[in-house]
């Protein structure tokens, strides 16, 4: 489903119909010195492969999908170990935070799948205003989407709701993929992937091996004397960070109850707000992210990169041709979206308690 309406935000018109916004962003060694060192994988080192259309030679992926997802979100937190949102960009914005004896657990924002978490299930909480007494997320799940006590079956039909449930208790997790299934909900269906999708690619690459010893002296004891191995480098004449927000997957996904005007109490048309607020927030991630290479960003020991030009943003399967004005957007505000969404208030954060 595209984008039903255009959408401007922070100077970017996002056009009615829009199903995919495209970014890129040309990257360069902080350095002098062209060697990179890219992710590497147990048993596998560094992954480099031919161009299929035979342009740009051997393509080397020097940040991974998923660790883009886990950079993506950091550049969200004031406090990375906690999942502390940044304020006030996000104030208001739905997330759980998981406390015991008021000792800090976990957090929605960072546990693994979010919704998964055996931790975050178990744990009570306040969800409804003025509730008698509270209850834990698991059972305040199943209460809202129909699911049978035992968790393991549910009315398919109810599955949509599931996206509007989680847009009021994290909503950074429609943009960054859900799972709802732990020891409590075991009915497979209630999941979501990534909207916003990233990689940072090499091309025309050539392999670099570096020489190293490590020494074994004045230390513990140690049969080994010294040990020489080899570093996997590469060097790239192109390096590029792309990004990928998928509009049509998030504008596809019911964010609200249907609007209806001749209700006893009228229920407002949130769907639009609510999806604009999604790619904004999005929006303001990679800019955010790509802010962080204007003079270096690390990636990892001997990956330091920074900007080569500006980046450029695309609609659909246009030609990146516009100018992608990062700096404004990621000192941009959300307030007026947050606003606009009408998320359930009281829950920037929701504090959970879990009892053992």
């Amino acid at each position: 489903m595209p984008n039903p309406t255009e959408f401007s935000y922070a100077g970017i018109t996002v056009p009615a119909g829009c199903r995919r916004i495209v970014i890129s962003a040309e990257l360069e060694p902080a350095s002098d010195d062209p060697r990179i060192q890219p992710t590497g994988f147990p048993d596998v080192g560094p992954v480099l492969y031919p161009d299929p259309s035979g342009k740009h030679g051997l393509i080397c992926i020097i940040e991974s999908e998923p660790s883009m997802a886990n950079r993506l979100e950091e550049v969200c937190f004031s406090n990375k170990y906690e999942g502390t949102l940044r304020a006030p960009t996000f104030a208001g914005l739905p997330y759980l935070r998981a406390e015991k004896d008021h000792a800090f657990k976990t957090a929605s924002t960072i546990d693994g799948h979010r919704f998964a978490s055996d931790f975050l299930a178990k744990c009570s909480g306040q969800f409804v205003p003025a509730q008698a007494q509270p209850s834990k997320l698991a059972e305040y799940i199943k209460a809202s989407l129909g699911v049978s006590s035992d968790g393991k079956t549910m009315p398919v039909s109810r599955i949509p709701e599931v996206f509007e449930l989680v847009m009021g208790l994290d909503t950074m997790s429609l943009i960054h993929g859900f799972q709802i299934s732990n020891d409590q909900i075991s009915f497979v269906g209630l999941r979501h992937p990534r909207a916003l999708t990233a990689s940072v690619v090499g091309y025309g690459c050539e392999r670099v091996i570096v020489p190293g010893v490590k020494f074994n002296v004045g230390q513990v004891e140690s049969e080994s004397g010294q040990a020489i191995f080899q570093k996997q480098r590469i060097t790239a004449p192109r390096i590029e960070a792309r990004f990928s927000i998928d509009v049509a997957l998030l504008a596809s996904l019911r964010l609200a109850p249907p609007a209806n005007s001749r209700a006893a109490h009228p229920i407002p048309d949130l769907q639009t707000p609510r999806l604009q607020l999604l790619i904004a927030i999005a929006l303001w991630k990679v800019a955010s992210f790509l802010s962080e290479f204007e003079v270096e960003k690390s990636l990892r020991t001997e990956c330091k990169l920074k900007l080569k030009g500006n980046p450029k943003i695309g609609f659909d399967a246009g030609a990146m041709t516009a100018a992608f004005s990062y700096q404004a957007t990621a000192s941009a505000s959300l307030a007026e979206e947050i606003t606009a969404a009408q998320l359930p208030a009281g829950r920037s954060p929701l504090i959970l308690t879990f009892a053992s």
